[in-house]
This record gives C-alpha cells, structure tokens and sequence, in this order.
C-alpha cells in the first residue's frame, strides 16, 4: 500500500477495524469532504493513517490546506469547538501587559502604606524629645498614646500580609501534591469521566489539577502543554491534539485509537 488511492480501495469499514476512527470521519477524509472537517480533526485522521499504514499523505496534506486559502468562509462556518492556539506573541503581550498593571498596583499600594505610617513615626519622635525636656514634670505618657496609635496600623498591615501569603501558599501545594497540565496557551479539553460517562468541556489557559479519585480521559485540541507531577515538570509542543488517561492516580499519554477504544469506539 503506497498511495492514497489505495486507502480509498480498501473502505472506511477494513480502515476503522484498524484504526478505531469513527466511519463516518473516516467517509469524509476518503472522499476529501475538507468543509466538513476542522485543521485539527484533519491532520490528526491523517497522521493516524500515515503511522498505520505506513505511507506518505503529505500530498493530501497540501490539498486540504489549499482548499481552506480557497474557501476560508467555508471552512469557518464548520469550525469545531476545538480551537487553535492563538497568536504567541500577542499571548506574551497580554500576559506582559497584566503582570506591569498588577506590579503598579502593589507598588502603589505598597509607597501608599509606607507614607500611611511615616507621619506617626516622625510624631512619636517629636513627643519623645519633648518629654525629653520636660521629663520632671510630665514623664512619658505622650510617647505611649502615640505607640498606642500606631500598633493597630502596623498590627493589621501584618495580619493582612500574613492573610495573603497563607492564601498563595495553600493553593502552590494544591497543586505542588498532585498532578496538574497546563496549557502555555488557551486550549480546547474535553473531559471524560470513565465511571459515568459523564462528559464536560471548556476552553481555557488555566491549569487542569487532576482528580485522583477519579479515572478520567481527557483530549486537548494542541500538545502545547507543561505536565506538572511532584517529581518534576515535562513540557510538551506537539501542535495537533494529544490524549491522555488518568486511571487508578497514573497518568499516561494515548494515541487516538488508544482513546476511542476506552471510549467505546466514539472519538469525542
């Protein structure tokens, strides 16, 4: 078998008891319906065929790609939920831009505190040196009415320190105790519960913290993703969708197949 003519001899049906693609994806590659399928969805189909087969698709490749600069309102309109991985460099911008705003926030809230503070230091030192020079009549009572003002300001800028790094520390070792993937940039994840059957999905950059009392499949639309384990941190760049099982608290990449099998033969 050499050629993608070849593929289409032998037929969704000896094709899908091989692969495990769905049959009516698979109609749809071997009849070159592009509109019907996603850049994702595309490319992944034919990286499966080519590693089962053993054949080069790359000409297939250029057809779809050529299709979708010629008919690009089309193939919008057919848009998965899976989405691509926007733009880096704007992602770095964005992210630049929050991380200036909130350093200027803490600085002014910081400069703000310290001036809240300074002008009852500099009282205290002035009562002090008044009490100083009138120390026979008057003693020191002016110098404990000013500390006695200043100690609930300087008590609760403390506690509410204390209140925000209790905070921070306690969700670091959330994560830091278990298993966590993190997308480097927003990501499509469609989540599988193997118990119920329950499905959910959502699009986001934040990190997904792994449920070790549950047994759960999980589909990112790119493998651009850091997998944070307590022994340390991998980090992944593959640009098309990537699989992964979490059962009985291990977690293990799958390929395509692997998912459609332990999802009763169904892709997503």
């Amino acid at each position: 078998m050499k050629t993608f003519e070849d593929l289409q001899n032998l037929g969704a049906n000896v094709i899908h008891e091989q692969t495990h693609i769905a049959r009516s994806k698979l109609e749809l590659v071997l009849n070159k319906s592009f509109a019907d399928l996603t850049r994702v969805q595309f490319m992944g189909f034919i990286s499966i065929l080519e590693r089962e087969y053993g054949i080069d698709l790359s000409g297939i490749r250029q057809e779809y790609d050529e299709f979708v600069q010629l008919h690009p309102d089309v193939v919008i309109q057919k848009e998965s939920v899976i989405l691509q991985a926007q733009s880096r460099s704007r992602q770095k911008w964005i992210l630049g831009a929050i991380v200036a705003i909130t350093l200027l926030i803490v600085i002014g809230s910081m400069i703000q505190g310290w001036l809240s503070i300074a002008p009852s230091e500099e009282v205290i030192q002035l009562s002090s040196g008044n009490v100083e020079v009138a120390d026979e009549n008057v003693g020191t009572a002016p110098v404990e009415i000013n500390a006695t003002v200043l100690s609930p300001i300087v008590e609760a800028n403390f506690t509410a320190l204390k209140r925000e790094l209790n905070i921070s520390t306690k969700s670091v070792t959330t994560i830091e105790n278990g298993i966590s993937i993190k997308p480097t940039v927003k990501v499509w994840i469609g989540i599988l519960d193997l118990a119920t059957g329950a499905k959910s999905q959502k699009t986001t950059t934040d990190p997904i913290v792994l449920d070790k009392s549950k047994n759960t499949l999980y589909m990112f639309g790119h493998g651009r993703l850091e997998i944070v384990t307590p022994d340390g941190t991998k980090i992944l760049k593959d640009r098309n969708a990537v699989w992964f099982t979490y059962e009985n608290g291990q977690l293990k990449q799958i390929n395509e197949a692997e998912f459609s099998v332990k999802n009763n033969g169904v892709t997503w």
